[in-house]
């Protein structure tokens, strides 16, 4: 395994696509987050601090979650 050094990454980095630099970014700050974070974070905090995920869509999910909950299944 070569070693990563500065140089090596920013080679890496410059060749990506915007999108993609974009990504490189936000995991960066996720692992930084992750490392100097000093309490437990909730799923859905976590979720909506390194992902697109926004309020809305966690709480239409948590709503299908509860409709999926009611249904009645046959029993056969």
């Amino acid at each position: 395994m070569s070693s990563v050094t500065l140089d090596v990454v920013i080679q890496k980095f410059e060749i990506l696509p915007e999108s993609a630099k974009k990504e490189v970014a936000d995991f960066i700050d996720f692992l930084l987050q992750k490392r100097f974070s000093r309490k437990k974070k909730t799923d859905k905090k976590m979720l909506l601090e390194i992902s697109q995920w926004t309020e809305v869509d966690i709480k239409a999910i948590e709503d299908a979650g509860k409709e999926i909950n009611k249904w009645q299944l046959e029993t056969f």
